[in-house]
């Protein structure tokens, strides 16, 4: 305690010096808590499940091979049910698939919203753990496919839609034009699979058995829960087992290649892992940066105590008691810091939680808000930085020399070239973490900016996307489907404002959706040999809307299609894009090839019908799913045969985009009014957001470099004003001799470019290897690109020149006359 008071005294005795310490360390602490709040909720807090490290994620191997989302591939509904009935290896196992529903009430005492969804399995809350918090969950019999329609709703559904009515078990809402009964409601925050899921539907009640009977439809994450005792090998073996049984049993089919098995939080977190990790090792560096400034203002305050710390010794202090004592004033300085980096740390971390790459994962939904673990985390790097910043100088100050200490020479006060070579130390170790920092946050930039040149393949300006979700267009609701959208598509040609309108299934720049293994017509394949492309819906007008170039035969027409009547199968009409023509028919014209699926040719083998084929009618040009992912064949079909249920509306505009939405809402409410509108975006909005992942680690990798490029600076031009008010009679001798301000210019700049120098080389040496961690972040640009390895250092040692220069100009009009009196 009377160490504790005597550091107050001292530090209200220097308030300058007390807050500059207070605020590195505070940037440097608040950083590195807020990532580590984040890492804690996201990779180091177990699931808020039960006995969530036996909580498993099951998937199958893609059958591309290599090329595929191997080894994370969902699994097929009939691959599910089997694994569910014969493995021995979890004592629950459950299906999901996520979507989204419109959500509208019986009586209208709402307007209909977009709202995700989940259909999962009867099984999927008890093998997680987690109960309703009213009502119940699924029973058996209503996970089958005619059952009468339930719904369990999220805790946040039933405040914000349903004002937490406390009798709301019973009632009925409408999904998708049809009346279901809630049965449940979830915990607050409960989200699965995806934070945004606001109610949960049975899964099999909404497929038909033909589909659930499908080994090759792979769209479902399946969830179980391990038996005791048994390992996550243990059941992979199993499952590659039953995979290996199906495929003896069934040698023509497309599944059976194996299975994989992960917990389910490594699974989870496997989108944020690795820069969650990246940005922890960023912010240690910036902290290692920030006690290193501090060290230097605790050797360039202790070379000003040499004379107290004289007088200690020579009343009977030990060198232990002196270094406590000076240890207890950093340690303090560095828990002050903490505190103010608590609020730091509060606005950052909220950044983090909202926009942090992968976040749609179900541990997002989980408070990152300071726990025990951050807190013990802040405090163990608040002890130790306090102490990693003040124990050099604390012994340094425990070494003086008694007599000279004791007498009253200014030079009693000039640092030992061994105090001097650790300070040019520490500015080089700063100039180094800076320098990789730096290069870091270069890399970022300019992959950043290599990602904004991509061509898309669609026109970006005067773009609005629309999207609308329309009944599962099954049996006899096709039809109206289709006739819907052809009803829709001419009213949209009126809208005022609008050059030209056309419909597709997936938008553009805006991810996967879905992909379809195929067969060419008259064209066999080895076995195991599979031929795969991205799969789209297209009304006549999308290309001419999106700007898409027709290259070689024709796009749709009205009459084009497969037909309603499955009876009696027609050639239907495929449009293919530019790739896919070079990939699967090099040297040789697609048009009028015929193509088949192999899904849809099991589904109707079983249902004894003839398979469908579609003809080529026509090559346009590639367009790319999102801005960092390689194009990849395309095929088109006819989105008016009413096949799709998620339909975006692509409109070329001659006004503002989204100047527009209301004229468009109003002609799609004409037709249906139970239809909400959802992702209203420009095309500008569309490509920002397939980047927003990208920007985000860009911008944080770029405030850690310029928040240690700035402390690298502070600190350099610290050593160097220290330096100078050191040499003060030395520099006046100098000039008293007839030295010129040009030569003691020269001097400060040498001695303070010396460590900065040094630094820089250190830097690029250990740049060239951290930056490769990084390369899983970039886009179009190696980890050692050259431009950036030769611009980063240059503007760095210019940096450095500068805080060099003002010290030294200051040295140059130090009065000869007052150095020669005090000396």
């Amino acid at each position: 305690m009377q160490d504790i008071r005597f550091a107050i005294r001292q530090f209200l005795k220097r308030p300058g010096f007390t807050l500059t310490a207070i605020l590195i360390l505070a940037l440097g602490l608040g950083a590195n808590t807020a990532i580590f709040s984040v890492v804690n909720a996201f990779l180091l807090r177990p699931l808020p499940y039960q006995n969530p490290g036996r909580l498993a994620a099951l998937f199958e191997d893609s059958p591309l091979g290599p090329v595929g989302n191997e080894p994370f591939n969902e699994v097929a509904p009939g691959n599910f049910l089997d694994w569910q009935k014969l493995s021995t290896s979890f004592e629950e196992m459950a299906a999901s698939v996520g979507g989204a529903s419109n959500l509208s009430s019986p009586s209208d005492a709402f307007e209909p919203q977009r709202v995700d969804n989940c259909a999962c399995s009867s099984t999927l809350f008890s093998t997680l753990g987690v109960h309703p918090l009213l009502g119940r969950g699924f029973r058996n019999n209503e996970d089958r496919y005619g059952a009468p329609h339930v719904v369990v709703i999220s805790y946040g559904l039933w405040q914000q839609r349903f004002g937490a009515m406390p009798d709301i078990i019973g009632k009925q809402i409408r999904l998708d034009g049809e009346n279901y009964q809630v049965i449940g409601v979830m915990p607050r925050g409960f989200g699965f699979p995806y934070r945004t899921t606001q109610l949960w539907i049975p899964l099999l009640a909404s497929i038909t058995p033909e589909q659930q009977k499908s080994h090759s439809n792979h769209f479902l994450l399946v969830v179980g829960r391990l038996r005791t005792g048994v390992s996550m090998a243990q059941a992979k073996a199993e499952i590659n087992t039953l995979a290996a049984r199906y495929k003896r049993e069934h040698p023509e089919a497309i599944s059976g290649k194996g299975g994989n098995v992960v917990s389910l939080q490594s699974y989870l977190v496997q989108g944020v892992r690795t820069s969650l990790l990246i940005l922890l090792g960023a912010v240690g560096c910036v902290l290692v940066i920030a006690c290193v400034n501090v060290a230097n203002l605790l050797l360039a305050r202790a070379a000003g105590r040499t004379r107290e710390v004289a007088i200690r010794e020579a009343i009977g202090a030990s060198r232990g008691r002196i270094i406590r004592q000076l240890l207890t004033e950093s340690v303090l300085l560095a828990l002050a810091g903490a505190g103010g980096g608590a609020f730091l740390a509060g606005f950052v971390t909220q950044a983090l939680t909202a926009h942090a790459p992968g976040a749609d994962a179900v541990l997002a939904s989980r408070s990152a808000s300071a726990g025990p673990a951050v807190f013990v985390f802040a405090f163990a790097i608040a002890l130790l930085a306090g102490v990693a910043a003040g124990l050099f100088p604390a012994l340094q100050s425990s070494r003086s020399d008694l007599a000279n200490s004791l007498r009253d020479s200014s030079r009693s006060a000039t640092p030992s070239r061994a105090h001097g070579r650790f300070r040019n130390l520490l500015v080089a170790a700063e100039v180094a973490l800076s320098l990789v920092l730096l290069v870091s946050a270069g890399l970022l930039l300019r992959s950043f900016s290599r990602l904004y040149g991509v061509k898309t393949g669609v026109r970006v300006e005067h773009s609005l996307l629309v999207g609308i979700s329309l009944p599962d267009p099954a049996g006899n609701q096709r039809a109206k489907t289709s006739a819907f959208l052809r009803l829709l598509a001419e009213r949209l040609q009126t809208v005022p404002g609008v050059v030209s309108a056309g419909m597709v299934s997936c938008p553009p720049v805006a991810g996967h959706c879905s992909d379809n293994v195929f067969s060419i017509e008259g064209r066999p394949l080895p076995p195991g040999q599979l031929l795969d492309a991205l799969k789209r819906g297209a009304d006549p007008g999308y290309f001419s809307a999106a700007g898409i170039p027709l290259l070689r035969g024709r796009t749709f027409t009205e009459i084009d299609g497969v037909g309603f009547d499955e009876k009696h199968p027609k050639a239907g009409a495929v449009v293919i894009s530019e790739s896919m023509a070079k990939k699967y028919f090099a040297g040789e014209d697609p048009l009028g090839k015929r193509i088949y699926f192999q899904i849809e040719e099991e589904r109707k083998k079983q249902l004894g019908e003839p398979v469908s084929r579609y003809q080529i009618i026509g090559v346009v040009g590639d367009v790319i799913k999102d801005l960092d992912a390689p194009v990849e064949p395309t095929f088109y079909l006819p989105l008016l045969d009413g096949q799709f249920d998620n339909v975006y509306i692509m409109l070329h505009t001659a006004v503002e985009p989204h100047s527009v939405t209301a004229a468009v809402r109003e002609a799609i409410h004409r037709l249906n009014p139970d239809l909400p509108l959802f992702q209203v975006r420009s095309m500008e909005e569309v490509i920002g957001r397939s980047a927003s992942d990208r920007e985000f680690s860009m911008l944080l990798f770029g405030s850690f470099a310029a928040l240690a490029v700035v402390l690298a600076a502070v600190g350099l031009y610290g050593v160097l004003s220290y330096t100078v008010s050191q040499r003060k009679s030395e520099i006046g001798i100098r000039l008293a001799l007839g030295a010129h301000a040009s030569d003691v210019r020269g001097m400060i700049l040498r001695q303070g470019l010396k460590p900065a120098i040094a630094g820089l080389l250190a830097g690029l040496l250990a740049a060239f290897f951290a930056t490769r961690i990084l390369q899983s972040l970039l886009f179009g640009i190696s980890a050692t690109d050259p431009l950036t390895f030769t611009l980063v250092p240059l503007f760095l040692l210019g940096v450095s020149i500068a805080a060099c220069y003002l010290p030294a100009v200051r040295a140059t009009r130090i009065d000869p006359n007052e150095a020669l009196r005090t000396e």
